[in-house]
């Protein structure tokens, strides 16, 4: 330590010049021998700041304009993590927890004054703790914060591509099926009498089978129900639910309207998709519930249904990868999603984001009118 003492800039805030003499004198006898201000009051203190590094503050706590937590408050406010050291005369217990609680880094009895140098060495070391963890939390809340962009970009990179081959195959594969459908009845009507028809009808089974496999597999990229916006796309989704599977569906939103990013409104829908698909695989329900609450900051999607549940416990185990993809997909968001459930009691998946990108300017249109 001795080594980095004359780096060391010191707020000494004392009135008793032969007190801050005494300081001096045991700091140095510890081999400390810093560059040190001392003031009396606010105004010293944020002078000896504004003229440059401050490594740590010393304060008395009791002076005639002053006390240690103005000291510790005009501190803080500078350098969140600078070490404060308290003095005082009075022994005090109440006194030297409630400077602790202030956020002094130590309480030193003046009758202790020997205390003092390690004291400081000890805070020096909680500061440089606190400084590496705040640098640590704030490294981590960036890069969660480029994931999130990232995810988000990807999103919207994967609906733009899905978009885009579901189109080729309506525009492409879809033309050309049902240009052969029309080739194949002229020529079904041009070949004389019936001693083909039966190759006929198979040709035309394949590609009627083809043209239902085509729009599913178009559905499946990319919803075309959601150009008539996320509300109408989920009461359609309900709907073709309750006729498919007989488990009756319940669906209502508070909004009909509202402003939402193409991207968004294909997370949510597949979400409300997949919770359903999950419902009649496993959950052995006769009801379900999905709410759509929209607010302008926000869009929350509910599915929950009275099945036989689950305990969640086990998602700790074997999360799953669904689980695991919409509560990344929400993150990835800037939303959230959990999973609630018990055995007998059903299950409720809540799913939340925002409606546009965080800081969007572009100007989006009402995702029912596009």
């Amino acid at each position: 330590m001795s080594s980095a003492a004359p780096s060391l800039n010191i707020i000494v805030v004392e009135d008793s010049e032969l007190d801050y003499e005494l300081l001096l004198a045991m700091l140095s006898r510890e081999g400390l021998k810093p560059r040190t201000t001392r003031v009396e009051d606010e105004a010293g203190m944020r002078d000896s700041f504004a003229k440059g590094r401050v490594d740590a503050v010393i304060t008395d706590h009791n002076l005639p304009r002053f006390d240690s937590f103005a000291s510790l408050t005009v501190a803080k406010s500078i350098d969140a993590d600078i070490p404060v050291i308290v003095l005082s005369g009075e022994m005090s217990e109440d006194l030297a927890v409630a400077t602790l609680h202030a956020g002094a880094d130590d309480f030193v009895l003046k009758t202790r004054m020997f205390r003092i140098a390690s004291a400081l060495q000890h805070s020096l070391q909680a500061a440089n703790s606190r400084r590496e963890a705040r640098t640590a939390v704030a490294a981590l809340a960036e890069s969660e914060a480029r994931l999130r962009e990232l995810t988000q970009h990807l999103e919207r990179a994967k609906e733009d591509e899905r978009r885009s081959i579901a189109q080729e195959i309506h525009d492409d594969i879809g033309g050309a099926l049902t240009a052969l459908k029309f080739e194949l009845v002229r020529f079904a009507r041009a070949l004389p009498g019936d001693s083909a028809r039966p190759q006929l009808d198979a040709i035309s089974q394949l590609l009627e089978s083809a043209v239902v496999a085509s729009h599913r597999i178009q559905h499946s990229l990319r919803p075309a129900v959601l150009d008539a916006g996320l509300v109408a796309a989920l009461e359609w989704l309900a709907r073709g639910f309750t006729e498919r599977s007989g488990i009756k569906v319940d669906f209502h939103a508070n909004r009909e309207e509202f402003e939402i990013a193409p991207d968004r409104a294909a997370a949510l829908y597949r979400v409300a998709q997949e919770a359903l698909t999950n419902i009649r695989k496993y959950a052995s329900a006769k009801h379900v519930h999905v709410q759509l609450f929209a607010l302008d900051d926000e869009v929350v999607l509910e599915v929950a249904d009275d099945g036989q549940g689950f305990e969640t416990a086990s998602l700790q185990v074997t999360p799953g990868f669904g689980v695991r993809g919409m509560i990344e997909r929400a993150r990835g968001l800037a939303g959230w999603a959990e999973v609630s459930s018990s055995q007998g009691r059903g299950t409720t998946v809540m799913f939340s984001i925002p409606p546009l990108p965080s800081g969007s300017a572009e100007k989006l249109t009402r995702a029912e009118n596009r």
